[in-house]
């Protein structure tokens, strides 16, 4: 059983890795047997038949498998950015309240900055692993972010209606909001009719390459495998950050709440 947890956990860790090589696998593979079908002997004939479309038929597929392809990246990497503006939003509250504290007499004793640093931690050490994995907020964390948020509006409560405590009630505020949008930016993800679509589309696009370049083998090879990598470049873009914002090679980090760990 023990083997068996930390295969799923090997796997769950390099799925975009071994997503990618799936990918590439399959379009080469594609590209491969639709060469072999136009120049093979047994079917040339019958692929000449195809012969007369003019090269302007490519431009078809490959306009609606560019359009799909971008807007299938351009949801998951606004995604992405709005994750990564809400780490840095939220420890940026953090820093708002721990400097507030320090510049208020009244506040010292209040045991915020505490309560902000054991949040911080916590999101270092236990959510950002549950994020990661199972794309749930830690129930540890979670706690100590209902503890912080009590501790600031009792303190908010202590200093009356004047600048600071409206400071500080904005602070816990942006802490909010960033905590918030960081956990919503995790649940992100590409429907699966999106990917039956791409996959159609780059395959169209290898078709109408090898349709264009009959009579030429020299010049479908050379097409093909130029029609192959442009599809995948982009394919692959999009696998990098189907697991989420926290995954993979190009994960966001962890790094603007270390500070508060000193």
């Amino acid at each position: 059983m023990e083997n068996l947890a930390e295969q799923a956990d090997m796997i769950a860790r390099n799925y975009e890795s071994l997503m990618i090589l799936g990918i590439v696998l399959f379009f080469v593979t594609v590209g491969s047997i639709i060469t072999w079908i136009s120049l093979g002997a047994f079917s040339r004939d019958f692929c000449l038949s195809f012969e007369g479309i003019v090269p302007p038929f490519v431009t078809f597929p490959a306009i609606l498998f560019s359009l799909t392809a971008t807007l299938t990246a351009t949801a998951l990497w606004e995604n992405y950015n709005t994750a990564m503006q809400a780490v840095q939003t939220e420890s940026q509250g953090l820093a708002t309240i721990i400097d507030l504290v320090g510049a208020i007499p009244s506040l010292k004793e209040s045991g915020l900055t505490a309560y902000a640093k054991q949040y911080a931690k916590s999101v270092v050490n236990d959510e950002w692993a549950t994020l990661s994995s199972d794309r749930d907020p830690s129930p540890i964390t979670k706690q100590y972010y209902g503890n912080l948020r009590l501790a600031t509006y009792q303190a908010v409560d202590s200093l009356g209606n004047n600048a600071e405590s409206k400071a500080l009630m904005s602070a816990i505020t942006t802490v909010s909001n960033g905590r918030m949008a960081r956990l919503a930016s995790v649940t992100f993800d590409v429907q699966a009719d999106r990917w039956y679509a791409i996959f159609v589309l780059g395959i169209l696009v290898q078709l109408a390459v090898a349709i264009v370049h009959l009579t030429k083998p020299k010049a479908l090879i050379t097409a093909m495998t130029i029609a192959t990598v442009a599809v995948l470049v982009p394919i692959c873009t999009i696998a990098l950050t189907t697991s989420g914002p926290f995954v993979g090679a190009i994960a966001i980090t962890y790094r603007p709440f270390l500070k508060f760990m000193k």
